[in-house]
């Protein structure tokens, strides 16, 4: 059997994988999303995935053809919900936006200028290669791969000293992991 070949020796088309997935893929994707035009990317994005796969030999068994098809489909989806609930969580620690600049509300203006002093003195109160991490990341709003780089740590390490690095000033600012104060 030759790599991602059928029984008998010939090949998976990229045309075959093509036609026999993408409607498929992108059904599966639209279920899971609730989305049309993530559930097309979801798509479009595993046959490209998949394609790479079978042209490098990874996939030798075309009988587990349709099961990579849609376990690769099932993690892009969970990337996307993941970064989707990440998304929310984001928004929701944000206070409220006035409709215009007249009706901010005093008490969120004090509430807001006595957080930003609480951060800078948790900041402060970090390592300084805590610190010089979150800045990067935060602030020049980098990628982790890039702070990486410019750090001389692998990207995992990074992933750690980030989650360490927040950790440690959400303890300065007596906050759990969620936002919320102790």
């Amino acid at each position: 059997m030759t790599p991602a070949g059928r029984p008998g020796g010939d090949s998976v088309a990229p045309a075959d994988i093509v036609e026999r997935f993408s409607g498929r893929v992108r059904a599966f994707a639209a279920y899971r999303l609730h989305d049309a035009s993530q559930a097309e990317d979801v798509s479009q994005e595993t046959i490209r995935f998949v394609l790479e796969a079978v042209q490098a030999g990874r996939v030798r068994d075309s009988n587990a053809l349709p099961g990579f098809v849609f376990q690769t489909a099932r993690n892009i989806c969970l990337k996307i919900i993941r970064g989707k609930i990440r998304h929310k969580r984001a928004m929701n620690r944000l206070p409220p936006v006035a409709e215009e600049a007249g009706d901010r509300d005093p008490l969120l203006e004090l509430i807001d200028s006595e957080r930003q002093m609480r951060v800078r003195r948790a900041l402060a109160n970090l390592g300084s290669r805590d610190r010089k991490l979150l800045l990067v990341l935060f602030v020049e709003g980098i990628s982790l791969g890039d702070a990486g780089r410019r750090l001389g740590v692998k990207d995992g390490a990074v992933r750690v000293r980030k989650h360490r690095a927040l950790r440690r000033l959400g303890k300065f600012l007596g906050e759990d992991r969620y936002g919320e104060i102790e």
